[in-house]
């Protein structure tokens, strides 16, 4: 590629440049999406990022049947266990960063996300406990299912997983698409498995709609649901969308790309611009203004997740996940790393 700005539609924009490399895309034309191709040590924070940390993330990939740069891939497993330098010397030998610019902007918006956690029980022991519904009998992708009001009114013919202390929190599992309930029977990891086909709509837009607006973060909209429970049911009832979730076995949890994510290395993206398994280089604050520069794997997407420099950066399963994801909206920018060939 020419150095300089470069402008393509999608189509474009994929065909030259990660055609033969990677085959998960889904693209979409006429939006204007640029790529500027720029040097190693022009990306703020690359000689100070720890490239061993990042290195799971890159092997998960690479052993998707989906990621298709063999070459890049093959040399890689070689660094297993190396030190963090000798990892960066052949990421720069054999990867090129491009800038990604939108719309004339190079900076975009960058929230966090988490596995949830919740308790509950394998077996109902409480009135008060809720059903983990896995997909319902005769499941059928596409198919429109009763919305969540419907479903927690009456029901619904499916298999029960588990069951929720805590509806607030199951909501909120519900919303993050994964998580791990602890049970006194141990641990059971619960993964997306479908959905109702009903539209999302976002817990921040609904309390807006009833006037509560200063809430500002999900720590705060998770208190306030647990303090008013009266009101949480119906508030809660104004997302028709609802997830049906499966027990996974071994490790957990798995982004839409096909592997597990790896946290503070895996982030979501919007596919129709970044294809999975693109290593990219970001440049953010988290919510306490600390810089985060390090190198990160698109791994997953996100139904809030749209547009060509946005990303949803993951922070693992825990308290301290919930607190930075819980509160993460910040500016950043990133950069695609693409092989040289």
């Amino acid at each position: 590629m020419n150095k300089g700005i470069q402008t393509f539609s999608f189509l474009i924009t994929v065909s030259l440049l990660l055609s033969g490399c990677l085959s998960d895309h889904n693209l979409s034309q006429g939006r204007s999406f640029k790529l500027k191709e720029v040097s190693f040590n022009s990306l703020p924070g690359w000689n100070y990022d720890n490239f061993q940390e990042a290195l799971p993330a890159l092997l998960r990939s690479c052993q998707n049947p989906n990621h298709q740069w063999v070459d890049f891939c093959n040399g890689l497993q070689r660094y297993r266990h190396s030190d963090s330098y000798p990892i960066k010397r052949y990421i720069e030998s054999q990867l090129t960063p491009y800038l990604v610019m939108s719309y004339g902007e190079t900076v975009g918006t960058m929230t966090g996300y988490y596995e949830a956690e919740l308790t509950g029980t394998k077996r109902r022991v409480s009135k008060s406990q809720v059903p983990v519904y896995g997909v319902p009998y005769g499941y059928k992708n596409g198919k429109t299912y009763p919305s969540r009001a419907d479903i927690e009114e009456d029901g619904i013919n499916a298999p029960i997983i588990a069951w929720a202390n805590d509806p607030v929190e199951l909501f909120i599992l519900q919303i993050q698409g994964s998580g791990r309930m602890i049970t006194p029977e141990g641990e059971i990891k619960l993964g997306y498995a479908g959905n109702n086909n009903r539209k999302f709509k976002g817990l921040g837009s609904i309390f807006a709609s009833h006037g509560i607006r200063n809430l500002h973060s999900m720590q705060n909209m998770k208190k306030w649901l647990q303090d008013h429970p009266s009101e949480a049911r119906k508030i809660m009832a104004e997302n028709p969308r609802y997830i049906f979730f499966k027990e996974n076995q071994g490790d957990s949890p798995y982004g839409s790309a096909g592997v597990v994510l790896t946290p503070e290395r895996s982030i979501a993206v919007d596919k129709s611009y970044i294809p999975m398994h693109t290593p990219i280089f970001l440049n953010t604050q988290d919510p306490d203004g600390v810089y985060i520069q390090k190198l990160v794997v698109a791994q997953d997407i996100g139904k809030a997740i749209k547009g060509g420099i946005r990303a949803d950066y993951f922070w693992g399963h825990g308290e301290k996940a919930f607190n930075k994801a819980g509160r993460m909206k910040s500016r950043g920018s990133y950069y695609l790393l693409l092989p040289k060939s």
